[in-house]
């Protein structure tokens, strides 16, 4: 397909579609874990009522369509203590440990990954790591990763950032492998959100989100070889949005501040002074995410909608040789909202819809790790099949936003890809 039938592109709001990588890579390993905690909506319904909003667990899944959220022991003690003991909705596993932490679910996630791959940790030539809520300055997750691994210290990157990074991370390994300075490279991503960079209390934020990880191994094709497998991404950015979803890290001398208004926002809590404490989050801007739910919702669809026409339009595919639409699982709606928009604002067909993969109902928001979480649940599924086109588009704060555009040509081991224990 051309761009348009004038050669034009559309009018596009946020991608300029002109600056995109065009690589031969094919993705070949793949993994996700998910910790063994849940929390329920009971849990977030509860706090709700507490704080004088009263809301029922099904009002909270007819709103997000979210039902549960994998959690590790550490972010359920957290709850707990914010909460109180009697809080309900917060289901401990028989053998979680208290320990977990990014680095851990990252590993299993990569170990996943390398074995559906049929590889070795030493056949891995660069790592590129990818968060939202990683609280380890450095080292970082990826050269954690890559110690635990055994993996030769090779360059290890991380990308820190909001949703969207995992589509940033897709296009920099795409653009490493295109340049020749590696073979294959680990992608990992690993999340906890929840407990790291917002506040438990901040109910309509917070009961969004659940933890987890992702890993992904990409390779570079030889030369001569005759199957396409030619691959599209596209990224951007527009910092004009950054007012809709954004956090801020704390300081060393924001510490002392943070404990005050912890102590009061807890107080609140406990006298039931709903809307004191909400006003209380809204001014204090340091150590908690801000989303204004109805920005977000308006323009994070569109962006990805747009990343995911201009990929199309670059492949020259039609729209029937996209088997699957991935995106960034943020929540119910507002994949929804972006199959709308790419058959009401782009042309594409009424079957569009159908192609949406949508697992936000039972992990939540995984930032980062959401996209591979969801590849993996299509594959447990056994709707993943060699052969198909994936378009892979993904939106967060800042604001940045991307897709890439894949052929996906099966695994060695899916078996290995699908493990959960």
């Amino acid at each position: 397909m051309t761009s348009t039938p004038s050669g034009q592109w559309p009018a596009y709001t946020y991608i300029v579609p002109q600056i995109y990588t065009r690589a031969k890579v094919r993705l070949i390993g793949l993994g996700s874990y998910a910790p063994k905690g849940i929390i329920t909506n009971d849990f977030f319904a509860y706090i709700s009522t507490q704080l004088g909003d009263p809301r029922k667990a099904a009002d909270l899944e007819r709103v997000t369509g979210l039902k549960t959220r994998h959690v590790r022991v550490s972010t359920l003690d957290l709850c707990k203590r914010m909460a109180g003991e009697d809080a309900p909705g917060l289901i401990y596993p028989s053998d979680g440990s208290q320990d977990e932490t990014l680095t851990d679910m990252a590993v299993i996630a990569a170990q996943r990954a390398l074995a559906s791959a049929g590889l070795q940790a030493s056949d891995i030539d660069t790592v590129i790591g990818a968060s939202s809520s990683d609280n380890d300055a450095f080292p970082t997750i990826a050269g954690l990763v890559q110690h635990r691994l055994g993996i030769p210290t090779i360059r290890a990157t991380m990308l820190r950032g909001a949703c969207a990074c995992q589509t940033e991370a897709f296009q920099m390994c795409c653009e490493v492998l295109k340049a020749g300075s590696a073979k294959r490279v680990l992608l990992i991503t690993s999340e906890g959100l929840l407990p790291n960079i917002m506040h438990v209390l901040d109910w309509k934020t917070s009961s969004l989100f659940g933890e987890g990880a992702a890993a992904y191994i990409l390779e570079a094709v030889e030369a001569g070889e005759t199957e396409n497998y030619e691959t599209f991404a596209i990224n951007g950015s527009d910092a004009g949005q950054a007012s809709s979803l954004y956090y801020q890290t704390p300081l060393r001398k924001d510490s002392i501040e943070m404990a005050e208004v912890d102590l009061k926002i807890q107080q609140l809590f406990k006298e039931g002074r709903g809307k004191e404490l909400s006003v209380l989050l809204s001014q204090y801007h340091v150590g908690y995410t801000k989303m204004n739910g109805k920005e977000v919702f308006r323009e994070a669809p569109r962006a990805m909608a747009e990343s995911t026409d201009a990929l199309l339009r670059h492949s020259g595919l039609s729209y029937d040789d996209i088997s699957h639409i991935v995106p960034h699982q943020a929540n119910s709606r507002m994949t929804r909202r972006l199959g709308e928009l790419l058959i009401n604002d782009y042309g594409w067909p009424q079957n569009t819809m159908e192609k949406l993969a949508h697992n936000f109902s039972y992990y939540g928001n995984l930032s980062n790790a959401s996209i591979g979480t969801a590849l993996v649940e299509l594959l447990k599924a056994e709707k993943l099949k060699p052969g198909q086109w994936l378009a892979l588009p993904a939106v967060g704060g800042g604001m940045n936003y991307g897709c890439w555009l894949l052929q996906y040509h099966g695994l060695k081991n899916v078996d290995a890809a699908i493990e959960t224990e």
